[in-house]
Protein backbone atom coordinates (compact mmCIF):
# COMPACT_ATOMS: atom_id res chain seq x y z
CA UNK A 1 0.00 0.00 0.00
CA UNK A 2 3.23 2.36 0.34
CA UNK A 3 3.99 1.97 -2.72
CA UNK A 4 0.77 2.64 -4.63
CA UNK A 5 0.52 5.68 -2.25
CA UNK A 6 3.97 7.17 -3.29
CA UNK A 7 3.29 6.30 -6.96
CA UNK A 8 -0.09 8.01 -6.69
CA UNK A 9 1.50 11.21 -5.11
CA UNK A 10 4.38 11.33 -7.17
CA UNK A 11 2.30 11.40 -10.39
CA UNK A 12 -0.48 13.92 -9.32
CA UNK A 13 3.00 16.04 -8.69
CA UNK A 14 4.56 15.12 -12.24
CA UNK A 15 0.88 15.66 -13.48
CA UNK A 16 0.83 19.27 -11.59
CA UNK A 17 4.06 20.33 -13.29
CA UNK A 18 2.97 18.44 -16.60
CA UNK A 19 -0.68 20.34 -16.55
CA UNK A 20 0.74 24.00 -15.63
CA UNK A 21 3.59 23.51 -18.24
CA UNK A 22 3.35 20.56 -20.50
CA UNK A 23 7.30 19.78 -19.18
CA UNK A 24 8.41 17.61 -16.20
CA UNK A 25 5.84 14.76 -15.20
CA UNK A 26 8.50 12.43 -15.36
CA UNK A 27 11.46 14.57 -14.32
CA UNK A 28 8.53 15.15 -10.59
CA UNK A 29 7.59 11.82 -10.55
CA UNK A 30 10.55 9.26 -11.38
CA UNK A 31 12.94 10.57 -8.05
CA UNK A 32 9.61 10.03 -5.52
CA UNK A 33 8.83 6.47 -7.52
CA UNK A 34 12.55 5.85 -7.15
CA UNK A 35 12.33 5.80 -3.27
CA UNK A 36 10.13 2.85 -3.03
CA UNK A 37 11.03 0.72 -5.81
CA UNK A 38 14.21 -0.68 -7.89
CA UNK A 39 14.97 1.71 -10.89
CA UNK A 40 14.10 -0.42 -13.36
CA UNK A 41 10.74 -0.36 -12.20
CA UNK A 42 10.27 2.97 -11.28
CA UNK A 43 11.59 4.06 -14.85
CA UNK A 44 9.35 1.24 -16.38
CA UNK A 45 6.25 2.36 -14.05
CA UNK A 46 6.62 6.22 -15.22
CA UNK A 47 6.97 5.38 -18.90
CA UNK A 48 3.50 3.59 -19.32
CA UNK A 49 2.18 6.02 -16.90
CA UNK A 50 3.82 8.61 -19.75
CA UNK A 51 1.04 7.69 -22.13
CA UNK A 52 -2.36 8.47 -20.08
CA UNK A 53 -0.44 11.15 -19.26
CA UNK A 54 0.36 12.66 -22.67
CA UNK A 55 -3.32 11.35 -23.63
CA UNK A 56 -4.98 13.53 -21.04
CA UNK A 57 -2.40 16.86 -21.87
CA UNK A 58 -3.18 16.42 -25.49
CA UNK A 59 -7.09 16.43 -24.97
CA UNK A 60 -7.20 19.58 -22.26
CA UNK A 61 -5.41 21.47 -24.86
CA UNK A 62 -6.89 19.41 -28.04
CA UNK A 63 -8.41 23.20 -29.36
CA UNK A 64 -4.86 24.33 -29.70
CA UNK A 65 -3.16 21.40 -31.18
CA UNK A 66 -1.08 22.68 -34.10
CA UNK A 67 -1.24 19.38 -36.46
CA UNK A 68 0.75 20.56 -39.24
CA UNK A 69 3.83 21.02 -36.80
CA UNK A 70 2.95 17.72 -34.84
CA UNK A 71 3.13 15.76 -38.78
CA UNK A 72 6.67 17.19 -39.04
CA UNK A 73 8.07 16.57 -36.06
CA UNK A 74 6.57 13.09 -36.03
CA UNK A 75 7.95 12.35 -38.84
CA UNK A 76 11.50 14.05 -38.83
CA UNK A 77 11.90 12.30 -35.38
CA UNK A 78 12.56 8.97 -37.06
CA UNK A 79 15.54 9.48 -38.83
CA UNK A 80 16.24 11.61 -35.70
CA UNK A 81 16.12 8.32 -33.66
CA UNK A 82 18.17 6.47 -36.24
CA UNK A 83 21.07 8.44 -35.54
CA UNK A 84 20.96 9.01 -32.10
CA UNK A 85 20.95 4.68 -31.77
CA UNK A 86 23.45 4.63 -34.21
CA UNK A 87 25.63 7.27 -32.73
CA UNK A 88 25.84 5.35 -29.20
CA UNK A 89 27.54 2.66 -31.11
CA UNK A 90 30.17 5.02 -31.57
CA UNK A 91 30.34 8.14 -28.22
CA UNK A 92 29.80 6.91 -25.31
CA UNK A 93 26.57 8.27 -23.41
CA UNK A 94 28.07 10.11 -20.87
CA UNK A 95 30.01 12.18 -23.28
CA UNK A 96 26.92 12.88 -24.86
CA UNK A 97 25.51 13.42 -21.92
CA UNK A 98 27.61 15.93 -20.54
CA UNK A 99 28.24 17.41 -24.46
CA UNK A 100 24.29 17.93 -24.68
CA UNK A 101 24.18 19.43 -21.22
CA UNK A 102 26.53 22.02 -21.65
CA UNK A 103 25.13 23.11 -25.06
CA UNK A 104 21.71 23.42 -23.29
CA UNK A 105 23.46 25.50 -20.15
CA UNK A 106 24.83 27.93 -23.26
CA UNK A 107 21.33 28.75 -24.51
CA UNK A 108 20.15 29.65 -20.77
CA UNK A 109 22.39 31.75 -19.89
CA UNK A 110 21.69 33.41 -23.41
CA UNK A 111 18.38 33.51 -22.69
CA UNK A 112 18.33 34.72 -19.40
CA UNK A 113 21.45 37.65 -20.79
CA UNK A 114 19.98 38.54 -23.76
CA UNK A 115 15.66 37.06 -23.47
CA UNK A 116 16.63 36.00 -26.83
CA UNK A 117 19.20 34.52 -28.84
CA UNK A 118 19.07 37.13 -31.74
CA UNK A 119 16.02 37.42 -33.54
CA UNK A 120 12.87 35.24 -33.44
CA UNK A 121 13.47 32.16 -35.40
CA UNK A 122 11.01 32.14 -38.18
CA UNK A 123 7.99 29.01 -37.83
CA UNK A 124 8.79 26.80 -40.74
CA UNK A 125 8.96 23.72 -41.85
CA UNK A 126 12.96 23.11 -42.08
CA UNK A 127 12.74 24.60 -38.46
CA UNK A 128 10.29 21.96 -36.77
CA UNK A 129 12.21 19.30 -38.97
CA UNK A 130 15.24 19.74 -37.14
CA UNK A 131 13.54 20.06 -33.86
CA UNK A 132 11.62 16.73 -34.92
CA UNK A 133 15.05 14.74 -35.56
CA UNK A 134 16.59 16.66 -32.34
CA UNK A 135 14.15 15.05 -30.47
CA UNK A 136 14.81 11.99 -31.90
CA UNK A 137 17.97 12.23 -31.24
CA UNK A 138 18.13 12.92 -27.75
CA UNK A 139 15.40 10.59 -27.20
CA UNK A 140 17.03 7.43 -28.42
CA UNK A 141 20.36 8.80 -27.11
CA UNK A 142 20.27 10.13 -23.48
CA UNK A 143 16.04 9.16 -22.59
CA UNK A 144 15.41 13.11 -23.11
CA UNK A 145 12.44 14.08 -26.23
CA UNK A 146 11.28 17.53 -24.64
CA UNK A 147 14.18 19.87 -23.92
CA UNK A 148 14.97 20.49 -28.12
CA UNK A 149 11.46 21.08 -28.68
CA UNK A 150 11.35 23.51 -25.44
CA UNK A 151 14.12 25.57 -27.27
CA UNK A 152 12.30 25.63 -30.33
CA UNK A 153 9.34 26.93 -28.51
CA UNK A 154 11.08 30.03 -26.66
CA UNK A 155 12.79 30.71 -30.03
CA UNK A 156 9.78 30.34 -32.51
CA UNK A 157 7.81 32.33 -29.05
CA UNK A 158 5.11 30.01 -29.20
CA UNK A 159 2.09 31.17 -26.82
CA UNK A 160 1.50 28.67 -23.79
CA UNK A 161 -1.56 26.79 -25.50
CA UNK A 162 -0.29 26.22 -28.44
CA UNK A 163 2.79 24.76 -27.06
CA UNK A 164 1.21 22.80 -24.30
CA UNK A 165 -1.17 21.31 -26.74
CA UNK A 166 1.16 20.61 -29.49
CA UNK A 167 3.67 19.43 -27.08
CA UNK A 168 0.99 16.77 -25.44
CA UNK A 169 0.17 15.00 -29.34
CA UNK A 170 3.71 14.98 -29.89
CA UNK A 171 5.20 13.47 -26.66
CA UNK A 172 1.94 10.88 -26.97
CA UNK A 173 2.88 10.05 -29.93
CA UNK A 174 6.76 9.42 -28.90
CA UNK A 175 5.71 7.83 -25.47
CA UNK A 176 3.24 4.93 -27.54
CA UNK A 177 6.62 4.39 -29.60
CA UNK A 178 8.69 4.09 -26.44
CA UNK A 179 6.12 1.39 -24.74
CA UNK A 180 5.54 -0.55 -27.46
CA UNK A 181 9.58 -0.97 -27.79
CA UNK A 182 9.35 -1.82 -23.97
CA UNK A 183 6.60 -4.27 -24.63
CA UNK A 184 8.44 -6.20 -27.32
CA UNK A 185 11.58 -6.81 -25.16
CA UNK A 186 9.16 -8.38 -22.89
CA UNK A 187 9.87 -5.98 -20.20
CA UNK A 188 6.83 -5.34 -18.81
CA UNK A 189 5.03 -8.05 -16.57
CA UNK A 190 1.61 -8.00 -14.88
CA UNK A 191 3.24 -6.55 -11.65
CA UNK A 192 3.02 -3.20 -12.98
CA UNK A 193 -0.52 -3.63 -13.58
CA UNK A 194 -1.43 -1.78 -10.13
CA UNK A 195 1.34 0.83 -10.24
CA UNK A 196 0.22 1.69 -13.52
CA UNK A 197 -3.31 2.20 -12.22
CA UNK A 198 -2.15 3.86 -9.45
CA UNK A 199 0.05 6.42 -11.23
CA UNK A 200 -2.52 6.88 -13.93
CA UNK A 201 -5.22 7.85 -11.23
CA UNK A 202 -3.05 10.18 -9.69
CA UNK A 203 -1.72 11.97 -12.83
CA UNK A 204 -5.66 12.40 -14.00
CA UNK A 205 -6.15 14.17 -10.97
CA UNK A 206 -2.43 16.29 -10.75
CA UNK A 207 -2.90 17.15 -14.19
CA UNK A 208 -6.26 18.69 -14.19
CA UNK A 209 -5.22 20.58 -11.20
CA UNK A 210 -2.38 21.65 -12.99
CA UNK A 211 -4.59 22.42 -16.01
CA UNK A 212 -7.12 25.09 -14.14
CA UNK A 213 -3.72 26.73 -12.72
CA UNK A 214 -2.16 26.52 -16.28
CA UNK A 215 -4.86 28.88 -17.91
CA UNK A 216 -4.49 31.75 -15.63
CA UNK A 217 -0.77 31.90 -15.94
CA UNK A 218 0.71 34.70 -18.26
CA UNK A 219 3.33 33.90 -21.04
CA UNK A 220 6.15 35.51 -18.71
CA UNK A 221 5.12 33.09 -16.57
CA UNK A 222 5.37 30.20 -18.79
CA UNK A 223 8.41 31.16 -20.58
CA UNK A 224 10.00 30.91 -16.63
CA UNK A 225 8.46 27.30 -16.60
CA UNK A 226 10.24 26.45 -19.87
CA UNK A 227 13.47 27.43 -18.56
CA UNK A 228 13.33 26.11 -15.70
CA UNK A 229 12.75 22.99 -17.16
CA UNK A 230 15.30 23.52 -19.34
CA UNK A 231 17.76 24.09 -16.79
CA UNK A 232 16.83 20.95 -14.75
CA UNK A 233 17.50 18.57 -17.52
CA UNK A 234 20.93 20.55 -18.28
CA UNK A 235 21.84 19.35 -14.44
CA UNK A 236 20.57 16.06 -14.47
CA UNK A 237 21.94 15.18 -17.66
CA UNK A 238 25.39 16.58 -16.41
CA UNK A 239 24.93 14.60 -12.52
CA UNK A 240 24.31 11.67 -15.14
CA UNK A 241 27.51 12.15 -17.37
CA UNK A 242 29.91 12.79 -14.65
CA UNK A 243 28.57 9.91 -12.63
CA UNK A 244 26.86 12.23 -9.30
Amino acid sequence: MMTLACVFLGWVFGGFLSGVSAFGAMMGALPILSLVMPPLSAVLTCCLVAVPCCVQLAWLYRRHVDWNAVKWLALSCIPGSVLGTATLAVIPVSVLQVGISLLIAVFIVVQLIGHRMGRRMNDSVPALCVTGAACGFTSAAISIIGVPLGIYILLASWDKDRSRGTMGMFFCLGCCVTVLSQWAYGLYGPELVPLFLSGTAGVFLGQYAGFLVGRHINQAIFVKFVLTFLSCASVMLFCRGVGI
